[in-house]
This record gives C-alpha cells, sequence and structure tokens, in this order.
C-alpha cells in the first residue's frame, strides 16, 4: 500500500514511515515542521498550504487543495496524518481511507489558539465525526492521555498505538558518557535546583544536538512540558533509563506555577479545562507499555535512584519490553489497515 503524508509534526510520521516500510508499505511525506533538521529532512511546502498559513485552515482551503492535487494525489492508497487532525479535512474529497493520529491536544488551530473560533471549532468536529461514522477517517491516538482527551471533548472511538521510534531501535545505551542529561525545554528554577555531580547542566533541548550520542549517557531525566513526548518513546526505544517526577510530584509543581506541562493545553482554549486525574494516563506512567521508568517523589528521591539504580539491568528491561511492545503495534497497525 502506498499512503501520502502532510504534517506540521516530524516525529509522528517518521515513526509511522519507518515502521510502515518494515510492514512492506510506503508513505511519501510533505512534512512542514520546522524540525525537520533532526531527521536531516527539508522543510516541505505545497501551492495551497504550508507553513506560514496552515493555521488558517478551513473549507475553502480544502476544496483548493483538491482542486490543485486531485490528479496528482488519486494514485494514492490513502492518507495518513498526524498534527494537526485538522489536515483530515484536507482529503475528504479524496474518498480514500484517512488515518488519523492525535499526539497533542487535537482541537489546534480550530479551537485552540489565536486563531480559534467556536464556528472553526465545529467545523473540525463535524468533519472528523462525519468522516469516522462514514468509516472513511481511522481515528488513532498514540498515547492514552489523548485518547481519553479526543473521546471525551470531539466523541468517537480513538484506537491506542503508541509510538515505537523503530528508527532509533538500533541504537543502544551504553553508558560510557558518566552524566545524566535534564531533558527540561524550560530553563527555570527547576535546573538550578537540581544539582547533583552526575547531572549534565549545559545541555538544553532547545540547542541542536546529535540523537546517535544520546545512548551514550547514563540517562535522562525528564522534566515534562506535555503529557506525551516523543523524545521520551525515542529514548525508550534506546534503552536509556528515564527519571520523570511522580503523578503527585507534577501536580504539586505546576499548582505552584514551576514550568511544567507549559504545552498540555494551547492559549485560548476553548474546550472545557482539563483533569488533573488525566494526567496519570502520560505515558512514563504506563506501567504495562513503559516499564523500567523511574518515578522520584523528591529531588531528594531523585538524587537516591541517580546513586543506586543499575544502568544495565534497567536498560535491559526497556529493550525486552520494546521488543514485546513493538510486535503489538505491528498487530495493531496489520488490523487498522486491513479494516
Amino acid at each position: 500500500m502506498k499512503y501520502f503524508n502532510i504534517d506540521m509534526h516530524i516525529s509522528i510520521i517518521h515513526d509511522v514511515k519507518t515502521l510502515f516500510s518494515e510492514m512492506g508499505h510506503e508513505v511519501d511525506s510533505c512534512c512542514m515542521s520546522g524540525h525537520t533538521w533532526v531527521n536531516n529532512e527539508k522543510k516541505g511546502s505545497t501551492d495551497i498550504i504550508d507553513s506560514q498559513n496552515w493555521l488558517s485552515i478551513d473549507q475553502d482551503m480544502c476544496n483548493r487543495f483538491y482542486e490543485r492535487y486531485k490528479e496528482e494525489l488519486k494514485n494514492y492508497d490513502g492518507f495518513i496524518h498526524s498534527y494537526p487532525p485538522a489536515f483530515a479535512a484536507l482529503f475528504e474529497k479524496f474518498d480514500k481511507p484517512i488515518y488519523t493520529i492525535a499526539c497533542t491536544r487535537y482541537e489546534y488551530p480550530c479551537g485552540s489558539g489565536d486563531s480559534a473560533t467556536q464556528e472553526k471549532l465545529h467545523w473540525l468536529n463535524e468533519k472528523l465525526m462525519s468522516g469516522y461514522k462514514s468509516g472513511q477517517i481511522k481515528l488513532i491516538a498514540n498515547n492514552l492521555y489523548d485518547k481519553k482527551y479526543c473521546e471525551e471533548l470531539c466523541g468517537g472511538e480513538w484506537k491506542f498505538i503508541p509510538s515505537i521510534c523503530t528508527y532509533v531501535s538500533h541504537l543502544r545505551c551504553t553508558g560510557t558518557v558518566k552524566k545524566i542529561l535534564l531533558w527540561d525545554r524550560n530553563l527555570d528554577g527547576l535546573r538550578t535546583s537540581l544539582r547533583h555531580e552526575k547531572i549534565e547542566q549545559r545541555f538544553a533541548t532547545s540547542q541542536v544536538y546529535d540523537r546517535n550520542r544520546l545512548p551514550d549517557v547514563l540517562g535522562i531525566i525528564h522534566i515534562p512540558y506535555n503529557i506525551s513526548i516523543m523524545s521520551a518513546f525515542e529514548h525508550y526505544a534506546m534503552g536509556i533509563p528515564m527519571f520523570v517526577p511522580s503523578y503527585d510530584l507534577l501536580i504539586k509543581w505546576k499548582n505552584e506555577g514551576r514550568h511544567v506541562l507549559s504545552e498540555l493545553e494551547f492559549r485560548n482554549n476553548l474546550n472545557k479545562p482539563i483533569e488533573d486525574e488525566w494526567i496519570q494516563l502520560a505515558d512514563w506512567y504506563d506501567k504495562e507499555n513503559m516499564p523500567g521508568v523511574m518515578l522520584f517523589d523528591s529531588v531528594e528521591h531523585l538524587y537516591e535512584l541517580i546513586d543506586t539504580y543499575d544502568q544495565e539491568e534497567v536498560t535491559s528491561i526497556m529493550k525486552d519490553s520494546y521488543a514485546e511492545k513493538k510486535r503489538k503495534v505491528v498487530s495493531l497497525w496489520e488490523e487498522t489497515l486491513r479494516q
């Protein structure tokens, strides 16, 4: 099978492309993300929608996209995309299967962000639900949180198929660099308050980094800026030991105004407020899909874990779990594509 993709998220579709290739399928992608450098790719664009105007997606843009590309894209077996789910409307008139993967809050940019309106949110919900009910749109979520969020606020049943990041699974944590990275997008007081001889203070995710060198470190401390993060899937696939705040500590930091979960909601969100208890659905709290992740209840507890954990043992647990998880994910995709 051959699929076409347009996306604003570089990692989700790269994961799908790699996995589908192993399964004997092909995905041609036009990724308009500003982070295509991560995979050494060039940023894509089309004559109708691009990285500058995609926030203004509406029915008129979708109609113009179809008229421009109806001949060029007619031979694809279907379409697949992740962020944003609104891109499903671009492919509606092609009358082919559409696989929509929710990887963060689904309503952006129609129901949140600077251009959000109730009319646009209604249009998006109607497009997704009409396509779901007709069977054209296959609704998927790569994490349990967004599955819950989409089902509660949009409707339908969103099939849970986690990302597995096959494209980095050939790398394995070695621990040759005796440092632990602090994976934090917001360099506030948390960075200065976490002081341990093994914690590398100079690294920041806002800088360009070499992903292939990450497995050299002893581990990574994740300070979550969102409820599901592709880099966490990548690090797990590489078997890099992960330290993550426990649910209670994360909620405490959130309520104190620390810069955690800063991207949990986009500004001007027209959907109802998010429930704190849903945060327990985060990937790193899912012991079935991510065993081996080490949760800390305080900074002192983090230091204790750093001083006592066995890197090789944790890496082995993660790699064994990953192999089983991949078999399940391949089976889920095979089932979904057959439908």
